[in-house]
């Protein structure tokens, strides 16, 4: 692996069509390029992965009734934070 900045080089086997899908939407500039579309779907992927670990984090909170307690107790304390400010910030 060589690493170029906040770059790595890094070998990956992908299944065929999925190249020839990418290299098709490339040549037909819907994607820049096969590794840019590579990236986007890698960053696509991390963002819903990381979405979906917090949202299976914050289930398993809710059945933590001290946690609830802090939560509600917190919100509580800004209730009436919007109405001492007039208009827009």
């Amino acid at each position: 692996m060589a690493v170029t900045n906040s770059n790595i080089r890094y070998t990956t086997v992908l299944p065929v069509k999925d190249v020839e899908e990418l290299k098709k939407l490339a040549a037909q500039k819907v994607i820049s390029s096969v590794n840019n579309g590579i990236r986007e779907a890698i960053e696509m992927f991390l963002e819903k992965a990381k979405n979906d670990h917090y949202a299976q984090e914050m289930a398993e909170a809710s059945r933590d009734k001290r946690f609830m307690e802090r939560t509600i107790h917190a919100q509580s304390d800004f209730e009436h934070a919007d109405s001492e400010v007039s208009g827009q910030w």
